[in-house]
Formats: C-alpha cells, structure tokens, sequence
C-alpha cells in the first residue's frame, strides 16, 4: 500500500534531509562546501556576528537551472559560541543541496562527484563541542519546472546526541503547501536522532534514525507518530517500525480528498479499516522487514 500522507509531505521531507546542517551565504558568495559549477548562490544582504549569521533575499540554483530555492529572511546561530562563520557557510550549503537534489530527483551533471561529507564533519566535531546550532528561516519557495513547495517558517535546532555518536534535531515546519491544492499540513514537527556513522557512509548505510516524535495538524484533523527506521538502499534493504494516529480521520478525507490522486484516496479509505479505532482516533503499527510492510500484522509486499 502507498502512503496516502507522506507522498504530500515532499518539502516537510525535504526540509529534514537538510536540517542536518545549518547557516547561508550573501551576494553572489561561493559554496564553499559545493562548488560553483554544481550550485550558484546568491543573497541580497547579511549580517555577520561572533557565531551568527543573518541574511535577507537568499537564493540557490542547482547546474543547469533545473531546480531554485529561496529564502525570504533567515537566523542561523550557535548560542555557545562554537560554531564559525566557515561552518555556517558551508552548512547553508549542504542544506540548499540536500533541498534542491531531492526536488531535482538526483544529481545533474555538474554536481557528480560533489562531497560534502568532509563540511558535514567540521560541523559535527563542533557539536560535538558543545554547540547548538539554531536556524529560522522564514518565506521559503522550492521548485523546479511546474512544481513548487512552498512554507512560511522553518525552524531546527542541532545539538550532540544524548547516545555516542549521535546528533538531536528538532525540527518545525509552518504554512507549508504543494502544487495543486492543501492536502499538506499546515504544521510539522519533529524530534529525531540521527546515528553519525550513517552521516559518514552514505554508500552502505548503517544504524537507526529515531523518531522520537512525529506532528502534523491540518485545520481539521491530526497525525502523530513514533517508530524507527534503518534505510537501506531498497525497500528490502530496509527495516523500521512506525506506529501512526489520526485524530478525525473522517474530517481530514473531507479536507485532503479533493486534491488527492483517486488511488492515493481510495488507499487512505481503506485504511481506516486496517485501523485500531478508538472513539476519534484511528491508529495503525507499521513494520517493514524483509520486503514485507506489515500493517497491524497484516502483511502487504512493498516492491
């Protein structure tokens, strides 16, 4: 079965592959993290202090005009005093890179053989100092060709993991929408942990992210979830457990349905039926293992 939410939550998505890094750039400034050729940036103003940076009018293009991303005004600060001017930089570009290859689908061909890991790994060793890395963005586009996702104000905060070898992020999205209509909600958060030796080998993943918390609330209707998940490079390369809950399900459909593919409406009304209901709430356990989606132990191939 294909998700009926998630495949509307694109930016929310795309917006958590980057938060695990932070900061910006200004005025035609270099990536320093990716190289020109792979992602121009531009910035129509900033400000910089002893570990912040603050920028209005900021806007990333991936190689060949393919995919744009903006930023209307964002905050980007470590509290403690850890973090550089270089870190923030090169954080704001492995954000704006995370961001624009998943909206592009891959990597065009002036980003092959782009690494940011070693960026990503000045940043962590921070972290790992003692840093907190904190980011406000506000008035966010991201398109490419017809398709556009848009929100209002994203925030994260970085910090070491309570377990070795970790990072924390907190992370919200506000005033989110996609193409075509409001079936994204108009609010996300979530807290995660994510292990660093997955960070570093990204060929052959290893370990756990933990979904400590999961929130979205739409004008009528509510999602909340916890679980893990161990990505692989296939579904039967992966493994996870997610148990989800809907808060008036049925006012959700009323609100969500008319922008829905057929398929993907049909998918969430069945699965009401897959559901432990109890008075408003629907609430479905999710484990994949082996290839095989198991929804509420009934088990469904997953290609």
């Amino acid at each position: 079965m294909k998700s009926p939410i998630l495949p509307h939550m694109k930016i929310a998505a795309a917006s958590l592959i980057g938060v695990i890094a932070l900061g910006t750039l200004s005025g035609q400034a270099r990536a320093d993290a990716i190289p020109a050729a792979c992602m121009s940036v531009s910035a129509a103003s900033r400000t910089m202090g002893s570990a912040s940076l603050t920028m209005t009018g900021y806007g990333a293009t991936l190689s060949g005009n393919s995919a744009h991303l903006t930023v209307g005004q964002v905050s980007v600060q470590d509290r403690q005093g850890h973090l550089t001017l270089p870190n923030l930089r090169d954080a704001n570009a492995l954000i704006s890179f995370g961001l624009l290859k998943l909206v592009h689908n891959g990597n065009p061909a002036g980003c092959r053989g782009v690494d940011g890991r070693p960026a990503l790994k000045n940043l962590r060793e921070a972290l790992h100092q003692g840093a907190v890395a904190e980011l406000v963005w506000h008035q966010i586009g991201l398109s490419e060709g017809d398709s556009r996702y848009t929100a209002d104000r994203i925030t994260a905060t970085l910090r070491a993991g309570q377990a070795p070898g970790s990072i924390d992020i907190v992370f919200s999205a506000n005033g989110l929408t996609s193409p075509g209509g409001s079936a994204l909600p108009g609010s996300v958060r979530t807290t995660l942990t994510i292990p660093e030796q997955m960070l570093d080998d990204t060929k052959s993943p290893t370990g756990r992210i933990t979904i400590s918390s999961l929130e979205g609330v739409w004008a009528k209707g509510r999602l909340d979830g916890n679980g893990w998940v161990a990505p692989g490079h296939a579904a039967n390369s992966s493994s996870g457990e997610l148990h989800l809950t809907i808060t008036d399900l049925n006012d959700l459909l009323a609100v969500i349905r008319p922008v829905l593919p057929t398929g993907v409406s049909t998918a969430l009304s069945v699965a009401q039926f897959m559901g432990h209901r109890d008075g408003n709430k629907v609430t479905w356990d999710l484990t994949l293992s082996n290839g095989i989606l198991k929804v509420n132990s009934i088990p469904i191939p997953v290609n």
